[in-house]
């Protein structure tokens, strides 16, 4: 089976779309004639300089005109003429606009809200990575290429596959620490969701600490996570700032997954630059409060590391997050000592 024009649905968080990355990856490599083109939203553009293999990136803003901007969609996949639709996203929506697009054929997981309207329904399993998940909706198109079905999907899964990265970040102090071979760690302290996100005092105080170590602190996150960055900064207050460089806000996702690579460890929440730092040379530390690993968005490099409070009572509370602690504790954080987590960074060091 041949296909000449492929389409993948991804309108979840920047994470979520990158781990859809070694799927479309695998598919060009499969059908390297084929245009492989990617619905996301607007904040998720970018990954069409992150990799070659994809050839246009099409936006959905769900944010507003949510009706229209639907509409919208369906007409230009109805108009493309494309002959193959994949949908690691799982929502009604998606589900709608797969079956309206009138695609020949249309993949999504079994799982999904609506999964019926899918011509080809695939297993979701909830004891597999994400990425490995995402792979088991194409394997069916990936025939006998490179290596044998089963290593593609199962053995091959948690293959690095290339991005093009950026060379060089225009920063000075960056690049002194680089050519110095000085220790950086990296720290992305945001997220979406309230309950993933590790307190801005314990941060504060891990990097105090770090400092002491006469480590090299890069802050990390988008333009939305700046509050938080200067609310960390401010309360290390006294700390050696020349040995800081905040980021936030000011590169693009390429640029922070480049500044990823050159650093020793990525210490983060569960979120999307744990995905990040898959796709680079540095150990991630990922740090779980009302989340957990077993949800499949974990980093599963050997060198790579989590750490959480175990068997408390409450949880998981929910597999995205919450705004707020249901149990008003929020034990899963509070219970985190910056110390633990000082410990394990070092010993990744």
């Amino acid at each position: 089976m041949i296909f000449k024009k492929i389409v993948v649905i991804q309108t979840a968080f920047l994470g979520d779309v990158l781990l859809t990355l070694p799927m479309i990856y695998h598919l060009k490599k499969k059908f390297p004639n084929a245009k492989i083109d990617v619905v996301v939203r607007p904040e998720s553009s970018e990954i069409k300089f992150l990799l070659p293999s994809i050839d246009e990136v099409i936006l959905l803003d769900k944010s507003r005109e949510k009706i229209k901007n639907t509409m919208q969609l369906i007409k230009k996949l109805k108009k493309s003429e494309y002959d193959l639709l994949i949908s690691p996203h799982r929502s009604f929506r998606t589900s709608m606009i797969s079956y309206l697009s009138k695609i020949p054929i249309t993949v999504g997981f079994d799982i999904a809200s609506a999964s019926f309207l899918y011509s080809k329904r695939v297993k979701y399993s909830s004891s597999k990575h994400e990425i490995e998940r995402n792979l088991d909706l194409i394997k069916d198109f990936l025939g006998d290429y490179n290596l044998p079905l089963h290593s593609v999907v199962v053995a091959g899964w948690k293959e690095k596959i290339p991005l093009n990265l950026v060379p060089y970040i225009k920063n000075e102090k960056f690049n002194s620490w680089i050519k110095d071979e000085e220790k950086i760690i990296a720290i992305a302290p945001g997220t979406v969701w309230n309950t993933k996100k590790y307190p801005e005092e314990y941060f504060a105080i891990l990097i105090r600490d770090l400092l002491k170590q006469n480590i090299e602190i890069i802050l990390l996150g988008s333009n939305k996570d700046r509050i938080t960055t200067q609310k960390i900064l401010s309360l290390t207050e006294g700390s050696n700032s020349k040995s800081i460089i905040d980021f936030s806000g000011e590169l693009n996702v390429s640029e922070s997954i480049s500044v990823i690579d050159k650093c020793k460890v990525l210490v983060c929440n569960d979120s999307a630059p744990t995905h990040m730092g898959l796709f680079t040379n540095c150990k991630v530390l990922t740090i779980y409060g009302s989340t957990i690993p077993e949800f499949g968005f974990y980093p599963y490099r050997d060198e790579d590391a989590i750490i959480q409070i175990e068997k408390l009572y409450c949880k998981p509370c929910g597999i995205h997050g919450r705004r707020f602690c249901p149990e008003i504790h929020f034990r899963c954080m509070y219970d985190l000592k910056p110390e633990y987590v000082l410990k394990k960074i070092l010993e990744m060091i």
